[in-house]
């Protein structure tokens, strides 16, 4: 694997990385004092070469983010949420198409969540070490033990699409994965909105008619957003909670409950806006958090569509986590959601149509 610290290197092989149709692709990145990932290195895997991009070397990196997101070359990433926000926070750039091995795992046949490294074992019995997923990939130099990691990452990303490419095709579902990566896309350009939210805008779309403590959640999830901290350094569901039980609506009582939050007591601005934010939404303190606890009826329904959603996932080879989750279904038992998604495209003859069915005879 060559490492790539030098803007000759990385103008080299972007003639390389752009002559062709697939590649690999994975990142390394620290998050602890942040929300969003920083970015450390992206490494890139091609038919015949590895390469390991320093994002931390002050290189002009503008014609290898537009390959990135160059429509014609598919990227083959595993679970690639992460990588799509860190590469975004770096590039202002979504990365597109996307080929994720973990969905696609999933659409053929393996468990929810299925790791890089164990698909690597399932499918060519080899075991990868992966000791150092939680090192500082922010250190400098990269030692070897760091670079083996690092190509280990990618070694097996392409050979597991042509695998499960195929598989797609056996088991007639091109269509059907077509669709998802494009929705991928939608969520993942939806992504990058929420990550350039401006100051003046933090709550602005908020509803504010809804039990209190759901907004104030969001709320500081905005905040956490927009400023970089992670959502427990800006204020914690526990002091959200006593917040609100406190009905506090001045700043100076505000001040005291959050003495300690350096957050709000280093910013005016913040704290003024969280005092504005509690006084509207404490209009609403009637409103109850509704965890919509299922009747009996409501259970034996659940029970119901859980037993087809199973029987569906082992006929059509497919994780049922994939087809719905846990909260879709009872959201659609609640009508907390009267469109969810597997009442859309492929997931309604897989899912849709048998679970509105069953709906409707209860």
């Amino acid at each position: 694997m060559q490492i790539i610290d030098t803007q000759n290197k990385l103008d080299r092989i972007l003639s390389d990385i752009n002559s062709n149709k697939i590649i690999g692709l994975d990142t390394e990145f620290i998050r602890t004092n942040t929300f969003w990932p920083k970015l450390c290195m992206i490494q890139i895997s091609t038919k015949s070469n590895y390469y390991l991009i320093d994002t931390l070397s002050n290189l002009n990196y503008e014609i290898f983010w537009e390959t990135l997101a160059n429509k014609n070359i598919t990227k083959v990433i595993h679970s690639s949420r992460q990588d799509i926000e860190a590469i975004f926070l770096k590039s202002h750039r979504v990365i597109y198409p996307i080929f994720d091995t973990q969905l696609a795992a999933m659409f053929t046949g393996f468990r929810e969540s299925i790791s890089y490294s164990q698909i690597v074992e399932d499918i060519y019995q080899i075991k990868i070490d992966k000791k150092l997923q939680y090192s500082d990939w922010s250190k400098r130099p990269i030692n070897e033990e760091m670079l083996d990691y690092a190509n280990d990452d990618v070694r097996y990303l392409i050979p597991i699409f042509e695998h499960l490419t195929e598989k797609i095709e056996l088991q007639s579902k091109v269509e059907w994965f077509h669709e998802e990566v494009e929705n991928l896309h939608k969520i993942s350009t939806e992504l990058s909105r929420k990550m350039i939210i401006s100051k003046d805008n933090i709550g602005k779309k908020i509803s504010k008619n809804r039990d209190p403590l759901s907004s104030a959640k969001e709320f500081r999830d905005e905040i956490a957003i927009c400023y970089n901290i992670p959502r427990k350094d800006v204020l914690s569901d526990t002091k959200l909670a006593e917040i609100i039980k406190s009905e506090t609506e001045n700043i100076a009582d505000l001040k005291k409950i959050l003495s300690n939050n350096k957050v709000f007591t280093n910013s005016p601005y913040l704290i003024s806006m969280l005092c504005e934010f509690l006084f509207a939404i404490n209009k609403n303190k009637g409103i109850k958090y509704n965890k919509k606890i299922l009747s009996k009826n409501q259970k034996i329904i659940l029970k119901s569509l859980n037993e087809v959603l199973e029987v569906n996932a082992k006929k059509y080879n497919i994780c049922p986590h994939i087809i719905a989750t846990q909260k879709d279904i009872r959201d659609f038992i609640t009508r907390g959601n009267k469109f969810p998604k597997f009442m859309n495209g492929w997931r309604s003859s897989v899912f849709g149509k048998d679970a509105e069915a069953i709906l409707n005879s209860h």
